[in-house]
């Protein structure tokens, strides 16, 4: 779980370097430093759109064996509501917002291999620790970059008996937020979806998927 946070929080901080658009430099410029900082505004309860619910629906055709997980061909579906909270805004047009999602339904479905029956797993998940980064946020089409960890629960070991039923999650994604009304937005997003359970169990396989989701969003 500590590895995976420390790649979240890393992976979140290189996207909100590139997202702001900070130039690199061998010396350090005192007025430059200052004037970035000036530019960093906390959002408060002043403002009555801070908080925002999410509700989503996303699908994996199939996973891939490659950068951490060993089982190919599982579809995944997942319903998620989410919740995030804005935090900080940057020169007053591109914002960074806190993500919590619980994952109501999760079932992945996977197919025969010579190391694993097919089968279908359903469960639910947790994802407490996520960062989002809206450009350009009084767009009206704003692309963003997230990721976020957590953990999803089955009904049974994953995925067999070697297994175990509690797994930690892992994503990385991008996608855009389209605003139709005021208060309301469409999202369309793309994310990388690692789920794992952290040497817990006899085995320790791992999935990767490629979750294609769209969803609304209420603020």
């Amino acid at each position: 779980m500590t590895k995976q946070v420390l790649i979240t929080f890393l992976i979140v901080l290189s996207i909100y370097s590139i997202g702001l658009g900070q130039s690199a430099t061998n010396t350090y410029n005192k007025k430059s430093d200052s004037n970035f900082t000036d530019r960093l505004t906390w959002v408060n309860e002043k403002n009555t759109d801070i908080h925002e619910m999410n509700f989503i629906i996303g699908y994996s055709f199939a996973s891939t064996k490659g950068f951490w997980g060993k089982i190919p061909k599982a579809t995944l579906s997942i319903y998620t509501i989410r919740y995030n909270r804005k935090l900080v805004t940057y020169n007053n047009k591109h914002l960074l917002e806190y993500t919590a999602e619980t994952n109501l339904a999760a079932n992945y479905t996977l197919s025969n291999t010579n190391r694993y029956q097919a089968g279908s797993y359903s469960g639910f998940g947790i994802t407490p620790l996520g960062f989002q980064i809206n450009l350009n946020q009084h767009n009206i089409i704003q692309p963003f970059f997230k990721s976020s960890t957590g953990f999803m629960y089955f009904k049974k070991p994953f995925p067999d008996s070697r297994g175990v039923q509690f797994n930690l999650t892992l994503e990385l994604g991008t996608g855009v937020e389209v605003m139709v009304f005021d208060n309301v937005s469409l999202t369309i997003g793309y994310k990388y979806h690692h789920m794992s359970n952290g040497q817990l169990g006899e085995i320790n396989p791992g999935v990767d998927s490629n979750i294609f989701y769209s969803g609304f969003t209420i603020f």
